[in-house]
């Protein structure tokens, strides 16, 4: 049954936005567990506020020279509480550098 009205649909999208608190990286790819997680502190996300059952957040990472981002998930804390995760485009760094990663979340 699809949601009816845009009140539903934004108290669900509010609600994974409050439960969704850190972004992390990965070297592999997570889905129903989560993968290896990359010697990166995971992110405090900013979520929006719900507009049409989408919220949506931008992180910024530090990255270390050597490592390899082939996913991302979101967590309940900093140190545990996987929530999500899925593929991004990989991405190797040979020297450090910054991962921008754009979160989006809509309820339907």
């Amino acid at each position: 049954m699809p949601l009816a009205t845009a009140t539903a649909k934004n108290t669900l999208a509010n609600a994974y936005a409050n439960a969704a608190k850190f972004a992390a990286l990965y070297s592999t790819v997570p889905g129903a567990t989560p993968g290896t997680e990359v010697a990166t502190p995971r992110v405090p996300i900013t979520w929006s506020n719900a507009v049409g059952g989408t919220v949506t957040a931008t992180v910024t990472f530090s990255v270390d020279a050597g490592i390899t981002i082939r996913g991302a998930g979101v967590h309940t804390a900093d140190t545990a509480g996987y929530l999500d995760g899925w593929t991004v485009a990989e991405q190797g760094f040979s020297s450090a550098g910054k991962y921008t990663l754009t979160l989006t979340y809509t309820a339907a």
